[in-house]
């Protein structure tokens, strides 16, 4: 019989990460974005996300999208207890930051609901990972949750672009428009 360094050299070892893909919680999103693992699943999440965005068609109240549906599915794995290895879990918790992260702004800006923007952006900060850059969840969440003067103090500490700019236009819109009234 032939001797096999690792597990992964093993004839059936496909087999054996097919079984676990089959048996995962996430399957369905596995399915869902033709993934074969977390990485990939994760990859192929934010491609769709930008191809939505450029094709202007993401939108949270949308079930039918399949990014929505990989969410409510990668979420509902996390809230159940999956636990993969550290770098699985802080890509699935990035692709929920990316996601709520997202929908916080289609709240404020394509249907001004203060409550969903609230719920949103709470959800992105719990799901932000500590070395994800993004310094623009953080203000979006003071905002709206009536925190003027804070984000104001948080948005001076962003000196990188294209954050700086970002930032800075999301100021603009708080000071000139009333995005919470009819």
């Amino acid at each position: 019989m032939r001797a096999f360094n690792s597990w992964d050299a093993f004839p059936f070892a496909g087999m054996r990460k097919k079984i676990a893909r089959e048996q995962s919680p996430l399957k369905e999103a596995f399915k869902l974005l033709n993934a074969s693992n977390v990485s990939d699943l994760c990859k192929k999440f934010i491609a769709e996300d930008q191809r939505l965005i450029k094709a202007q068609a993401l939108d949270y109240k949308n079930k039918a999208l399949v990014i929505n549906k990989a969410k409510e599915i990668i979420e509902r794995a996390i809230e159940q207890g999956f636990s993969g290895e550290k770098q699985e879990n802080d890509d699935l918790r990035d692709v929920l930051w990316f996601w709520y992260h997202h929908a916080t702004g289609y709240a404020i800006w394509r249907y001004r609901d203060k409550t969903k923007a609230r719920e949103f952006s709470k959800k992105a900060l719990n799901y932000q990972v500590a070395d994800n850059p993004n310094k623009i969840t953080r203000p979006l969440y003071l905002l709206v949750h009536d925190r003027k003067t804070e984000a104001e103090d948080w948005l001076k500490t962003i000196s990188e672009e294209p954050e700086k700019t970002a930032s800075q236009g999301i100021m603009t819109e708080f000071n000139t428009r009333n995005l919470f009234k009819s």
